[in-house]
């Protein structure tokens, strides 16, 4: 018998009974208790269903309802996320394409991998549905559980893992052991019912998908996010799938970083010129001098004006976002050049009063993020993004549209980070692979070695996690060294109706080319070739 855990293995979190005691199929009392920092649940009794000796008539009772159209779907989600995270897994060339499916059973996604062009092995503790599948469809199957498998490590590109961690004595230790078979750089796939989904909310216990006289783990999308964390994967992405609502199944893809231990060294360097800086981040500020918003800002990073952009000028951009349908909002990263409703909401005259007051000189809007989702972006910061010129004289604000809960996955950041040492992107290309540190996508691959460190540094720093929650005109302002990032939405079907614009102070807009004013006052990059006729703009260069 397992011993029951008094708190919770992932987040350390307290946890409070919320089903039970009740009676489950096969006669059995059980109560569900959560904790409720991460929310991860858990049976009790604390112990799984045990497969190990089960005869394999046990799975293979009826051939007719044998259904593989899932096998497709996870294939092609496990492809898409490999090539948007790991695209040298899939690429052409030295890497072996070797894949493992843990808790594989007869070993059918194997077959299927197999079939599209990888080298693919399962590991399976249920012995007679592993001997089954080695003799009928020729895969190879260790019949063991991972943790005490003797597959080689930093063996495969792709370790996958479909409803197995909700059966584990320990998630953090499963994780472990997968991402140990991982080369660097490598990614998993876990699968599992999602705890927070509708259906289990509205039936309780009785949700069928939830099987808790089965099952002994239960994840909500948080709590499966920080058992990858805790077990050292570094950037992580989560899918959800399945059910009348579209959100009965959590599908997580986390890649194991390159390198599992780097210092400020690696990735960092002292400011040698502190006249660079914005006058706010100098070392010798005179504090007596500074109003009450600039003295937060140097000691925090970050500003939140409640209630500061007129609804009328929201509801004209609106309505303008409406007509575009995809979730994502433009495709350009400037449609401010062609949307002058986002001029309007952006350049607002009193926020570009207030930015300036912040960086010391005029600022420039030169990007907007126009997604109503959340980017789930992990761990980052703006300002190793920007050329070395720039050096901190660059903020971004977040526009609320609408009311923002904590179902939509809002905006999360770090207060006080921003006094951390300068990040050089330069130092941080060194762990990227060569052959996307060109593509605008690097900074996303940056995250994997990122993530773990910048955790170890919110742990070691005893720092907080704010979510920014807001309502329709609230305007969160961050300093371009801020840590910050996209957490998952605990409802998909939640929007996060919000514009985020990105500004760069004038005396470093020399890389960028013309700069306009608005009516307004304020200031944007304008690329001529996009330029409208609209007798409103005043060309300063």
């Amino acid at each position: 018998m397992i011993a029951q855990v008094e708190t919770c293995p992932v987040c350390g979190g307290s946890r409070e009974t919320i089903y039970g005691p009740v009676t489950v199929p096969i006669n059995q009392t059980i109560t569900v208790e959560q904790c409720q920092a991460c929310g991860l649940a858990e049976r009790q009794p604390g112990t799984a269903f045990e497969f190990t000796d089960l005869p394999a008539n046990a799975y293979m009772d009826d051939w007719q309802a044998l259904d593989l159209s899932g096998l497709r779907f996870k294939y092609e989600r496990m492809s898409e996320a490999a090539r948007d995270l790991a695209p040298w897994v899939v690429k052409d060339g030295p890497w072996g394409r070797a894949l493992l499916d843990v808790g594989c059973g007869p070993g059918y996604f194997c077959m299927h991998a197999r079939a599209n062009g990888w080298r693919a092995q399962g590991v399976d503790n249920w012995r007679e549905i592993a001997a089954w599948g080695q003799k009928h469809l020729k895969v190879e199957i260790e019949p063991k559980k991972i943790e005490d498998s003797a597959t080689p490590e930093n063996e495969f590109e792709v370790v996958t893992a479909f409803d197995v961690i909700t059966f584990t004595d320990d998630p953090v230790a499963f994780l472990k052991a997968c991402r140990a078979r991982l080369k660097p750089g490598g990614m998993v796939m876990i699968s599992t019912t999602n705890f927070d989904a509708e259906g289990r909310k509205a039936e309780g216990v009785d949700w069928p998908p939830l099987g808790a006289n089965v099952r002994r783990w239960f994840f909500t999308p948080k709590s499966l996010e920080e058992a990858c964390r805790k077990a050292g994967f570094g950037a992580s992405r989560i899918l959800l799938a399945g059910g009348p609502d579209h959100d009965q199944e959590l599908i997580l893809f986390a890649q194991n970083p390159f390198k599992t231990a780097i210092s400020w060294t690696d990735i960092a360097e002292d400011e040698h010129s502190d006249n660079m800086l914005p006058p706010l981040d100098r070392k010798s500020v005179d504090v007596s001098t500074l109003n009450e918003d600039q003295r937060f800002w140097r000691e925090n990073g970050y500003l939140i004006l409640r209630n500061f952009i007129p609804e009328d000028v929201i509801d004209r951009y609106c309505r303008v976002r409406e007509k575009v349908k995809s979730p994502g909002g433009w495709d350009d990263e400037t449609p401010y050049m062609e949307i002058k409703e986002i001029r309007d909401l952006c350049l607002y005259g009193a926020l570009m009063d207030k930015l300036e007051r912040l960086i010391g000189e005029p600022m420039v809007m030169n990007l907007n993020l126009t997604g109503w989702k959340t980017t789930q972006r992990d761990w980052h910061q703006d300002d190793y993004l920007n050329p070395d010129e720039v050096r901190g004289r660059y903020v971004a604000c977040w526009f609320a549209l609408d009311t923002i809960t904590a179902d939509s996955g809002p905006f999360q950041f770090v207060p006080g980070s921003h006094q951390w040492p300068h990040i050089k992107k330069s130092k941080i290309l060194n762990f990227v692979p060569e052959e996307v540190r060109t593509q605008r996508s690097w900074p996303i691959h940056s995250e994997r070695v990122l993530t773990p460190f910048f955790e170890s540094k919110i742990a070691e720093e005893n720092l907080e996690k704010v979510d920014f929650l807001a309502e329709k005109g609230d305007v969160l302002i961050w300093h371009a060294r801020l840590l910050h990032r996209g957490t998952v939405a605990k409802n998909p079907n939640a929007l996060r109706k919000a514009i985020i614009t990105h500004y760069t102070a004038l005396g470093a807009m020399s890389a960028y080319g013309p700069v306009e004013r608005w009516n307004t006052g304020g200031l944007y990059f304008a690329d001529p070739s996009k330029r409208e006729v609209d007798p409103e703009r005043e060309v300063l260069g």
